[in-house]
């Protein structure tokens, strides 16, 4: 006879501040040809870097750089036939995100987004920390059904981790906190991890 088992559902949930801050900026530059426009924000780009003082040279990188015909583009911010845009990822510490972004307003940039992450290390730490939190409820769960019909649990027999579906924390949440403006105060990032377990019981 096979020995009676229970299957349970559970989530954990570990939180923490982020530790890294991701500042997306840009500039533009107009020009008759698009190799004027270039030269401009080529020279707008390198005044915008020295402005950054606020982190290492190093932790500013250059992401992108485009040169558009402004008579193709709807609704265009410039009157000249062309514009460039050179676009940057400043990469600081969280409590320093405020002074990069005065960084690049004095610089003559422009911000577009302030990103607050959590570094891998950290995630795969809270990762952790909301799965053995959500074994322990499990196994929680599970003594409080057997009880329930007589039973006792003896061992687990499976366990399998699961999507968060709605009513949990978004995917995203484990690895991002973004703003889609300017905000440069960072929320806490929770990680939730769910598991459904069957345990082996025996009757009392």
């Amino acid at each position: 006879m096979q020995s009676p088992t229970v299957t349970v559902d559970a989530v954990g949930r570990a939180g923490a501040v982020p530790d890294v801050a991701i500042v997306e900026a840009y500039v533009t530059g107009p020009g008759d040809t698009a190799r004027d426009a270039r030269a401009v924000v080529e020279d707008r780009a390198a005044t915008l870097q020295e402005s950054i003082t606020t982190v290492a040279p190093e932790q500013v990188t250059t992401v992108e750089m485009q040169v558009q015909d402004t008579t193709d583009a709807f609704d265009p911010d410039t009157d000249a036939p062309f514009e460039a845009t050179e676009r940057f990822q400043i990469e600081c510490a969280p409590d320093r995100a405020e002074s990069v972004v005065l960084d690049v307003a004095s610089g003559g940039g422009q911000v577009q987004t302030v990103q607050f992450q959590l570094r891998e290390a950290t995630r795969r730490s809270l990762q952790a920390d909301a799965l053995e939190t959500a074994m322990d409820h499990a196994r929680e769960k599970a003594e409080r059904i057997a009880a329930a019909e007589g039973l006792t649990v003896t061992a687990m027999d499976e366990a399998t981790t699961k999507d968060v579906s709605s009513g949990f924390e978004s995917i995203v949440d484990e690895a991002l906190a973004s703003t889609p403006d300017t905000d440069v105060h960072p929320a806490p990032v929770t990680v939730a991890e769910r598991v459904e377990v069957v345990y082996d019981c025996t009757e009392r």
